[in-house]
């Protein structure tokens, strides 16, 4: 006789829902999926999907915020360890390690998984705008992160003094929103990993002959 799954059971299968939930979401968006959808997917009844989501809303936000939301964060986190962890000389130069970490950072969001979620983001963002605050808080840890090296090459003496902020979201919009826009976009000039290192090769120009200190 077959009673309610034990705790790992249940884990395992809130794991599978989530994953089910967060790959229709993807594909189809939030009105394209239903919980009757959900549940056939995951090869779950109605029962165990409404006992942990009340309704599609809930599941959403859920699904975006922890998992999607946490999978983009952990992923980036892990990326900047391995960085950090390949450098020989943790105090070498400031300059180029602000290159190794905005290559990073632009690798990261062309990344299929982060567009994606962007994607969904951008596609549902009325309807859920408190999701706002997620996207957010990345942003600003990227910066921060950005902004910390910034410090760091004029602290070097290698980039001018300037307004921090501008520089940091200066810099952001050429290694990321610009890049991000036209990934959503489906533009063709970020389909190859040439055309791509040709872009950010650019920004970094850009960038250092706008900063770089001059002697």
């Amino acid at each position: 006789m077959k009673g309610r799954p034990d705790l790992q059971g249940s884990l395992e299968l809130d794991a599978h829902i989530t994953v089910t939930a967060a790959k229709l979401f993807i594909e189809h968006g939030y009105e394209g999926v239903s919980m009757e959808q959900v549940a056939v997917a995951a090869g779950a009844g109605k029962q165990s999907l409404y006992r942990r989501y009340p309704n599609k809303k809930a599941m959403f936000r859920e699904v975006f915020t922890n998992f999607l939301m946490k999978d983009v964060m952990e992923r980036y986190a892990e990326q900047l360890a391995m960085l950090t962890a390949a450098r020989s000389e943790p105090a070498g130069d400031s300059l180029e390690q602000l290159r190794e970490i905005a290559k990073m950072v632009f690798d990261f969001t062309l990344e299929r998984e982060t567009v994606e979620v962007f994607r969904l983001f951008v596609g549902e963002r009325n309807r859920f705008p408190e999701l706002k605050i997620e996207i957010r808080r990345m942003i600003e840890i990227v910066e921060d992160e950005i902004m910390q090296h910034i410090r760091l090459a004029q602290s070097a003496g290698l980039i001018r003094e300037a307004p921090d902020e501008h520089a940091a979201r200066g810099f952001m919009a050429l290694l990321s929103e610009g890049p991000l826009a036209r990934a959503l976009l489906e533009l063709p000039s970020m389909e190859t990993s040439a055309a791509r290192d040709r872009y950010f090769d650019g920004a970094w120009n850009v960038f250092t002959d706008a900063v770089r200190a001059r002697r």
